[in-house]
């Protein structure tokens, strides 16, 4: 699934380049050494240790090559394009800046473009050497230098062009879209920080992107990101247009699509994010719930069994770990065969006084009569000795 750069991780580290890719030391002829004091090589005879290196200057300037005078050129043209004269910010940034030169209004010095990030960001520092040289070899259709070459302005036959209406701003289309948007483009380059230069976004398309006259001049540039960015074309972007230009590989290794398509994109990536986050954090309810509910069982489940418990496991002190269900002790066991065996010797009396007063059983002159009102309180006085005892 494409994921918009602009979405990723804000602070992602690039990917560290090879050491192929680093440059080595600078001592190419392509490189011009500034100064005076750079030294040649002197002889070292062999076998003495010491380097027979080149010593020079530490610091080296990019030469100032064509490509460069042409990504420089396309940087200023940004500048006095339809839609920089009617964007608010772009017309007021002009209008502070417009300057009358040799009778001719609306000129610009070429020291304005030196900070701006359009042309800034170039390496080398931008000079007004160099963009004296630019506007001389690679100079837009649009654009003219004044007779001193310290001034550049909009031609006034070529403004505004003819498919570009003088209120673009305030023009939508049916689905809501304004003319711009129509005519936007979002790109991510084959190096991640190329977007960061507008002016070098500007001429690789122009350059390398075998786009089609319609689309020409590019209008705007808007950086998301150092690896991203907006482009404004003159011509509509329709996606069967984009399709086939998409096609060519031109240029290679860019991703490419119209605005219309990146917001849709955009949008079904917060969706689906904002879906898996509130996925998460309904399980994290859930499994925290559960784990409540479980912990206030386990709390209800030993109340209970403290409850059911005995009146001796309840008190401080004892057993806790008493079992009130288990089988009583022997004591308890002992005392109740005891009682029994003396409510059965009290049963055994009873009949035996019984069977003494019937005088149609027992002789009136019998000893055992007699005497077993004597024995019985004798067994029942031993009894009660030796369970005293006990």
């Amino acid at each position: 699934m494409f994921v918009p750069r602009a979405l990723k991780l804000k602070n992602a580290k690039a990917a560290r380049k090879s050491a192929t890719t680093r440059a080595g030391p600078l001592t190419t002829p392509d490189l011009v050494h500034t100064g005076n004091v750079q030294q040649q090589a002197s002889a070292v005879p062999e076998g003495s240790g010491q380097s027979n290196k080149p010593r020079g200057p530490r610091f080296a300037t990019v030469p100032i090559t064509d490509a460069y005078l042409s990504q420089l050129a396309c940087g200023v043209e940004l500048f006095f394009t339809d839609y920089a004269h009617q964007d608010n910010a772009g017309s007021k940034w002009l209008a502070q800046r417009y300057r009358t030169q040799d009778g001719e209004e609306d000129f610009i010095h070429l020291s304005a473009f030196l900070d701006h990030p359009n042309t800034s960001t170039l390496k080398p520092a931008a000079t007004i050497i160099a963009l004296q040289a630019a506007l001389s070899d690679h100079c837009p259709p649009t654009l003219e230098l004044s007779t001193n070459r310290y001034y550049v302005r909009r031609k006034p036959s070529t403004y505004p062009l003819p498919f570009v209406p003088m209120n673009s701003f305030q023009i939508s289309n049916d689905e809501g879209l304004s003319f711009w948007d129509q005519r936007a483009i979002y790109v991510e380059p084959h190096t991640r920080d190329l977007c960061k230069t507008p002016a070098k976004v500007a001429h690789w398309l122009k350059e390398h992107g075998q786009m089609r006259d319609k689309w020409l001049p590019i209008q705007a540039i808007h950086t998301i990101r150092n690896q991203c960015a907006f482009v404004v074309l003159s011509g509509v972007t329709h996606e069967d247009m984009l399709k086939k230009w998409r096609e060519l590989k031109k240029p290679e290794d860019w991703i490419v699509m119209t605005k219309v398509e990146h917001t849709k994109r955009t949008e079904e990536y917060i969706a689906l994010v904002e879906g898996e986050k509130a996925a998460y954090k309904k399980r994290k309810a859930e499994e925290q719930n559960r784990r409540r509910n479980r912990d206030s069982n386990a709390k209800g489940a030993s109340h209970d069994s403290t409850a059911n418990a005995s009146p001796r496991a309840r008190q401080p002190g004892l057993d806790l770990n008493f079992d009130a269900g288990a089988a009583p002790n022997t004591t308890e066991t002992q005392n109740k065969k005891r009682k029994r065996k003396q409510n059965t010797k009290q049963d055994e009396l009873g009949a035996g006084n019984a069977k003494c007063t019937n005088p149609d059983d027992q002789p009136a002159a019998s000893t055992d009569c007699i005497n077993a009102p004597n024995r019985a309180f004798e067994d029942l006085r031993l009894n009660k000795k030796i369970r005293f005892d006990d």
